[in-house]
C-alpha cells in the first residue's frame, strides 16, 4: 500500500479539512442564523455519506463536527515518503453499494482480502509466546458451523437490531451459552478478531457479537474489500471538497425540536455561535446522555439513552524496531478459557500494515479507562515482549493515535428482552429527528450506509 505523493500533496492532506468547507457566514458576531432542510450532527461515515446524498437530491444540509476533518473512525497516517497507514478502519466491503459511493467521490481503489498468515501468538500479560488457541483450518471449520448456526436469525442479515417481538432468548442470554450449544469453540479466535470492541464478549449478550461478525461480514470475509488507493481518509478527504457547508471544531449547545422542524445553537472552536434551523435533523454520533447536554429530551428518551455501557476505543500507530514487518501479534491468555482471549483493558492485535516499523493496534477498555491508560498499557505491553526476549524492541514510540470512544453502545440483558430496541426504533421521526450510526447499526462503513439509505428514505417520507 505504498505511494508516491509530492510533499505538497501531503501538506494539502494534513491541512486541507482546516480550510475546506468551514462555515462562512460566521462573522465577528456572536450569533449567526442559517437555514436548511437537513442538519447533520456528526461528520463520520453516516454523516458524510447521508450529507452527500442529500445534497445529489438537491437539499441543502449542514454538518456539524466536533473534529477539523470528516471521516469519523477513518484514521490514515501519512508518512513523508508517501506511504501510510490505516489506523481505524481499513476499507468497505466489495459491493454495490460500497462502489457506487467511492465513484461518486472520485476515489480510486483497489480489492483486498483479509489474510490470517504470519500471526504470532503471544501473550501481551508475559510477552511470551504462547501456542495457538485453534488451528487455521479447524477456525475455518468452525466458521462454516458457525454461519450455518446464524441461519435461525435472519433478522440480523442487515446489520441491525430488527429484533422479533418477543426477542429470541439467545440474543441477550451471554455468548459463551451459545457457543457451546452450538459447539463453536474453534470459532471465538475469529469472532473476537473481529468483534473485539464487544470486550468481554463470552459473557456479554450475543447479539452484540452476532451483529459485529454476521451474515454481512462472513460474505464480505470470503469476497473481499476495497479501500482506496491513497488510504481511507482520501474517501473523507474528497468528500469535504463536495461538501459547502461543514461546521468543523462544532458542536450543538442547545437544542429546541417539533413536528415543525428544529432550532440548533451552535457553539464554534473561536467562541461564536451560530443559530441553525431546519426542517429536519439527522443525529450520527451516538446518542448519549453526555453529546445531548442542552437537548430538549423527553421522558422517552432520558429513559432509553441513560442506559447505555459501552467499550472505551483507541486506534494507534507504532513506530518500532523488533517486531519483524509482516508479522500479526494476536493478544492470547491461554489461563481464560477457550479461545484464550485477554482480559480488559486489552490490545487485541499489532498489526502489519504494510508499512515498514509502523504496525498499527487497537485497545479495549471499560468506560473510565482513559487514552493516557491506553498509551500506557501500550507501552508496557512491548515493554514486557522485550524484557522476555520475544522480539528485539528498541525504544517504541506511539506516533499516531486517536480516540474512538464510545464504541460497542450495549444495554442490559434485560432491557433487551423487554423491547429495548423497538423503543429505540420507535424514536425515528420524531420531533423531526432522525439517528443514524454505530448506536443503531453493527459499526462496518458498508452497513452503515446501507441503513442509513433507509433512514433517508424514511426522512424524505416525511
Amino acid at each position: 500500500m505504498n505511494y508516491s505523493i509530492s510533499v505538497i500533496y501531503f501538506l494539502f492532506l494534513i491541512f486541507s479539512p482546516r480550510i475546506t468547507g468551514l462555515p462562512s457566514t460566521v462573522s465577528g458576531t456572536d450569533t449567526d442564523t442559517q437555514t436548511y432542510d437537513v442538519c447533520i450532527l456528526g461528520g463520520g461515515a453516516t454523516g458524510t455519506y447521508a450529507a452527500i446524498q442529500l445534497q445529489d437530491r438537491g437539499k441543502r444540509a449542514v454538518v456539524i463536527e466536533p473534529k477539523n476533518q470528516l471521516g469519523g473512525h477513518t484514521e490514515t497516517f501519512y508518512l513523508p515518503s508517501g506511504s501510510y497507514v490505516d489506523y481505524g478502519v481499513q476499507g468497505a466491503f466489495d459491493d454495490k453499494l460500497s462502489r457506487k459511493f467511492f465513484n461518486r467521490l472520485g476515489v480510486k481503489w483497489h480489492r483486498t482480502v483479509p489474510s490470517f498468515t504470519g500471526q504470532d501468538f503471544v501473550d501481551f500479560t508475559t510477552g511470551r509466546i504462547v501456542e495457538s488457541p485453534v488451528g487455521l483450518v479447524q477456525s475455518l471449520l468452525a466458521i462454516v458451523r458457525y454461519r450455518l448456526a446464524l441461519r435461525r436469525f435472519p433478522f440480523l442479515d442487515k446489520g441491525f437490531y430488527d429484533l422479533p417481538d418477543p426477542v429470541p432468548e439467545v440474543m441477550f442470554r451471554p455468548l459463551r451459552e451459545f457457543i457451546e450449544e452450538n459447539s463453536l469453540e474453534n470459532a471465538i479466535p475469529m469472532l473476537f478478531f473481529w468483534a473485539h470492541t464487544v470486550g468481554d464478549m463470552l459473557d456479554k449478550p450475543a447479539i452484540y457479537t452476532l451483529l459485529d461478525f454476521g451474515v454481512p461480514q462472513i460474505s464480505a470475509m470470503l469476497g473481499g474489500y476495497i479501500t482506496p488507493e491513497r488510504g481511507m481518509y482520501e474517501l473523507y478527504r474528497q468528500a469535504a471538497t463536495l461538501l459547502p457547508n461543514v461546521h468543523y471544531q462544532s458542536k450543538v449547545v442547545k437544542a429546541k425540536r417539533s413536528d415543525a422542524g428544529v432550532t440548533l445553537t451552535v457553539q464554534h472552536l473561536n467562541g461564536n455561535q451560530t443559530t441553525i434551523q431546519a426542517k429536519q435533523l439527522l443525529i450520527t454520533h451516538p446518542p448519549t446522555m453526555e453529546k445531548l447536554q442542552g437537548f430538549d429530551l423527553d421522558a422517552e428518551e432520558r429513559e432509553l439513552f441513560s442506559k447505555w455501557i459501552w467499550r472505551n476505543y483507541y486506534v494507534g500507530v507504532i513506530k518500532q524496531h523488533g517486531i519483524p514487518d509482516g508479522r500479526y501479534v494476536s493478544n492470547t491468555n491461554p489461563r481464560t478459557g477457550p479461545g484464550f482471549l485477554p482480559e480488559m483493558p486489552f490490545e487485541s492485535l499489532i498489526q502489519y500494515m504494510g508499512v515498514p516499523g509502523h504496525p498499527n493496534t487497537k485497545i479495549v477498555g471499560p468506560m473510565n479507562f482513559t487514552a493516557d491508560d491506553a498509551r500506557q498499557l501500550v507501552l508496557a505491553d512491548f515493554a514486557r515482549m522485550k524484557d522476555a526476549g520475544t522480539y528485539s524492541i528498541q525504544e517504541p514510540e506511539i506516533v499516531a493515535f486517536a480516540d474512538h470512544s464510545p464504541e460497542a453502545l450495549m444495554v442490559a440483558p434485560e432491557d433487551i428482552q423487554t423491547g429495548f430496541y423497538r423503543r429505540l426504533y420507535a424514536l425515528q421521526g420524531q420531533r423531526s429527528t432522525f439517528y443514524t450510526g454505530l448506536t443503531f447499526c453493527s459499526d462496518y462503513s458498508s452497513l452503515l450506509w446501507a441503513f442509513t439509505d433507509t433512514v433517508l428514505e424514511r426522512m424524505q417520507q416525511e
